[in-house]
């Protein structure tokens, strides 16, 4: 959003413009389009980039994190979904132009955006685990798979699969891929579905959300939520694409109403479905295995998930090659110098860049099998950028906004009051889940045993 200078009631715009430079790796609206492309995009469409950008593999564990939650998951998911909701309208009240990353770096400094960056690199490659290990796990379970190899040798061979797809030049028609996704992840939930009702009969309330839930399994339900949400890095440059700006903010309520209405959905539904039988961590293998519907399902879903291996490589190499020194090429001769060192290509920088980091995220596939687990350690480190910076972000330029000073002092009061109050809530969201979790996972790994199977 460019403000004419006539229009601005303070240096706000012009000091905040010139602070952004450079812009980080997260500028880019990563939401599978050129900006040239999104420019002028309407409320719906809107309202849909957002919500494109939340729903994704974490829904797939929804049903068992909603029985782990017990009677604290229906409303620890409507407060989590408020939660993410008005922590994107912090960062619109800021009301400066650029990306996330331009408002971290005016608010907090270089330092504040290497810890956005370190915190979203970290995420970014365990969602490329997760995926590889959602796929690892379902072609393991197909009966046809699983007599020839274990799921670690699965997690490799989806690593050596996913190598020409992360080496391609260009990822042009990588935006297709996204709605191809959703689609089959639409299917696959609805197949889910229909198996439960024709298997299980009618859904029923399970018992489980009559009850209060341990430490641990209120740790597992809220990371596994926290991972599902965390759209914030999408608002700034939606707002900035749409045709009336002033809008999203609505956007922003409207996506996070529909967000929480399919999380729900699915939450409730997948449990009520299938607590008699056991929810798996990932809902699709309550299909039984070796039914025409479970290897048709299982296949598609484990295809679509390296398919979308690609979308998260887009941001996790920008930012990765972004802490990375820029190289130059090598002098031909000694005898006809460059007079300039030219830049090298970015495709041969971050080629090998992408092959190191796709072999990291395959050992780190084949070494984890507890989807669930996974994904709720995700949604603790999801929380810094979606729960802890904003809050803290708003506070820090309270006092810089045109449109702070003219509210009046008792609502500028409540904001600072809230903003202060969020922001402790959102250290305890990451750090208090993230330590129970890790300490769950260390004692099964103790009862385990190197072979030993996760329940």
């Amino acid at each position: 959003r460019h403000l004419p200078l006539s229009s601005c009631t303070s240096c706000w715009d012009v000091a905040s413009s010139a602070r952004m430079a450079p812009r980080s790796p997260l500028a880019a609206p990563l939401l599978g389009a050129s900006e040239g492309q999104l420019s002028g995009i309407g409320f719906t469409a809107a309202v849909l980039s957002l919500v494109k950008g939340c729903i994704g593999a974490g829904v797939m564990a929804l049903p068992w994190a909603t029985i782990q939650g017990g009677a604290a998951s229906a409303p620890a998911l409507i407060l989590l979904g408020a939660w993410n909701g008005y922590t994107g309208w912090l960062l619109l009240d800021c009301d400066a132009p650029g990306s996330y990353s331009d408002l971290v770096r005016l608010a907090l400094g270089r330092g504040g955006v290497v810890l956005l960056e370190g915190s979203l690199l970290v995420v970014l490659f365990g969602v490329c685990v997760s995926f590889q290990v959602q796929a690892a796990t379902l072609l393991s379970s197909l009966p046809s798979l699983g007599r020839l190899a274990s799921h670690d040798v699965y997690a490799l061979i989806t690593g050596a699969a996913l190598l020409p797809l992360v080496l391609q030049r260009s990822f042009s028609g990588i935006a297709a891929i996204s709605i191809a996704a959703l689609a089959v992840l639409c299917l696959g939930l609805t197949a889910v579905g229909l198996w439960g009702l024709w298997a299980e009969g009618a859904p029923t309330l399970p018992p489980q959300l009559l009850e209060p839930p341990t430490a641990h399994g209120f740790a597992d339900f809220l990371g596994v939520a926290a991972f599902s949400f965390g759209g914030q890095v999408f608002v700034l440059p939606v707002r900035d694409a749409m045709a009336r700006p002033r809008l999203a903010a609505t956007a922003v309520g409207v996506s996070t109403a529909a967000i929480l209405a399919v999380y729900a959905a699915v939450g409730a539904g997948g449990a009520s479905l299938f607590w008699r039988a056991g929810v798996k961590q990932l809902v699709l293998l309550n299909i039984e295995p070796g039914s025409p519907c479970a290897s048709l399902v299982y296949s598609c879903s484990a295809a679509v998930a390296l398919l979308s291996v690609p979308l998260v490589f887009v941001p996790l190499v920008g930012i990765a090659s972004g802490l990375l020194p820029a190289p130059s090429e090598p002098r031909l001769s000694a005898l006809a110098p460059s007079p300039q060192p030219q830049p090298m290509q970015p495709w041969r920088r971050e080629a090998p860049l992408r092959a190191l980091l796709l072999l990291l995220t395959s050992a780190a596939a084949a070494a984890t099998r507890d989807f669930g687990l996974l994904t709720g350690i995700l949604g603790c480190l999801a929380n810094l950028s979606a729960l802890l910076l904003p809050p803290l972000i708003h506070l820090r330029l309270r006092g810089r906004r045109p449109a702070s000073a003219a509210r009046p002092a008792a609502v500028r009061t409540a904001l600072a009051a809230t903003d202060a109050l969020l922001l402790l809530a959102g250290f305890a969201s990451c750090a208090g889940p993230a330590l129970l979790i890790v300490q769950q996972l260390a004692r099964r790994a103790g009862e385990e045993g190197p072979e030993g199977l996760p329940p």
